[in-house]
């Protein structure tokens, strides 16, 4: 009986030895696990065709960003508020980065800007009835303006905006504007082109024609993220960014939905991965 014991409890022995010897052995072949990529908090709003919150995806500008930052293993989640309420939560720290954006002096108060990510036209929509011509911000003082809170129109009519001497309609929602102007309320709404031209399909599929822009620019500068300013984690975030973006821009992918966005074509266009770059 003791034998019996004694056996027992030496081949106990070796199999904790060996289950000691084993365990290391199988971490190393199995390697370590995969950590979850950190979800980063971006806040947005429906702007399609840059940004269109119908769509699983998110639009062209979603792609972009969300492809960005997954080759640093990160995951972005895009939240949608109005403008203005982004830009607070941002200031906050609510919210990781808002987009899309233009760098203008006032949000340089509380934001640091990334690298352009595409280039937005601002231009003045007219009813098709009406005839409208412009040279400077000084010939706009006699028409009723539609705006929409949050927004930069550049800075010849932001100018004029906080001075007083535009006779403007605020509003808080992207489509509100366009409606007052196929009803006659406002003469004029300045707008992105590109998406400008996606609202109006929208809104009035079957008319959409009677809404046109003047030729003229209001303003033209690049859309960017905004991360927070004076905050580590917001500065480590704009230079990888900024790192990662760059190859994308080498790739053409930059170029390739500019062209996309110009030509109506945004919702085709889908980023490129390394591998399809080498293959390339």
């Amino acid at each position: 009986m003791s034998y019996l014991i004694f056996c027992v409890s030496l081949k106990r022995r070796w199999a904790r030895m060996l289950t000691c010897l084993t365990l290391p052995l199988l971490l190393a072949v199995l390697g370590p696990a995969q950590a979850e990529p950190k979800t980063l908090r971006i806040g947005t709003g429906d702007w399609a065709p840059y940004v269109d919150q119908e769509r699983s995806d998110g639009g062209a500008l979603p792609r972009l960003i969300s492809a960005v930052f997954a080759d640093a293993d990160y995951r972005v989640e895009f939240i949608f508020h109005p403008w203005d309420r982004n830009v607070l939560m941002l200031q906050q720290g609510q919210l990781h980065a808002i987009m899309p954006y233009s760098c203008t002096p006032s949000r340089l108060n509380y934001g640091i800007c990334s690298d352009p990510l595409v280039r937005g036209e601002i231009v003045l929509f007219h009813r098709r009835d009406q005839a409208f011509d412009w040279t400077t911000v000084e010939d706009l003082l006699k028409y009723r303006i539609g705006t929409t809170l949050g927004y930069s129109y550049g800075p010849a009519f932001d100018e004029a905006l906080q001075a007083g001497r535009l006779n403007v309609v605020q509003n808080g929602k992207e489509d509100t504007s366009f409606r007052l102007l196929e009803l006659g309320r406002v003469d004029l709404h300045p707008q992105d082109r590109a998406v400008g031209y996606a609202m109006l399909r929208r809104l009035f599929p079957a008319d959409s024609g009677n809404i046109v822009h003047h030729p003229r620019q209001l303003n033209t500068e690049p859309l960017r993220l905004l991360f927070r300013k004076d905050d580590p984690e917001g500065i480590k975030l704009l230079r990888l960014f900024n790192a990662r973006l760059r190859d994308f821009a080498e790739r053409g992918d930059l170029q390739r939905l500019q062209q996309a966005l110009n030509s109506g074509n945004a919702d085709d266009w889908k980023p490129s991965t390394q591998t399809q770059a080498v293959r390339d």
